[in-house]
């Protein structure tokens, strides 16, 4: 974060202990305006969102598939909180100079960071936005706000997919305008 100062942080893991370091870091990068993304867990039912996905001003990201069908991997969904699910199930990857289908809440959490980033480009070279309106998009509030608008709800989660913010009819400059419109509505 001080190095290189990113905007957005993704982190493919988790942990139900508390870890104070990590919590700390966590802490210091939403109070820097950094978006944080966080695996949700990996663990079903059985246990709630792991840490740091269940941290305030994190964007907890759980798995579907490729139809947008959730995964059985997934916490619970938490009420008055933003479940988004993108794809994380039977994901093409390479291992071991091998094609593979890696599945978990781990490959779901970049999947939606590259939504997030190419979110930000596009209101960078697109959208007409102050620049404090512009910040809006690298906190938590104005991302969910944006997440939300390109999600779909099915069986208590938010299935990402850049088809609900891109409609094939939009052209960019209405996009643009949605986006624009979104922020200031936060």
């Amino acid at each position: 974060m001080e190095q290189w100062d990113v905007h957005i942080i993704s982190i493919s893991f988790g942990f139900e202990e508390e870890n104070q370091l990590i919590d700390a870091a966590v802490e210091r990068a939403i109070g820097k305006g950094k978006l944080v993304f966080a695996a949700a867990s990996n663990n079903g039912g059985l246990y709630g969102r792991s840490r740091p996905a269940r941290q305030d001003g994190v964007m907890c990201i759980h798995a579907c598939d490729g139809l947008c069908n959730i995964g059985d991997m997934n916490p619970s969904p938490l009420d008055y909180k933003s479940n988004f699910a993108t794809l994380g199930v039977a994901v093409p990857s390479r291992w071991k100079n091998k094609d593979v289908w890696k599945t978990g809440t781990s490959f779901a959490t970049p999947i939606a960071a590259g939504f997030a980033a190419d979110i930000l480009e596009f209101a960078n070279k697109k959208c007409n936005l102050t620049p404090e309106r512009r910040k809006i998009l690298h906190k938590y509030r104005g991302m969910e706000a944006v997440f939300r608008k390109m999600s779909e709800k099915r069986k208590e989660f938010n299935i990402v997919h850049p088809k609900y913010l891109w409609d094939y009819d939009m052209n960019e400059h209405e996009v643009a305008r949605v986006i624009e419109k979104i922020v200031q509505g936060v």
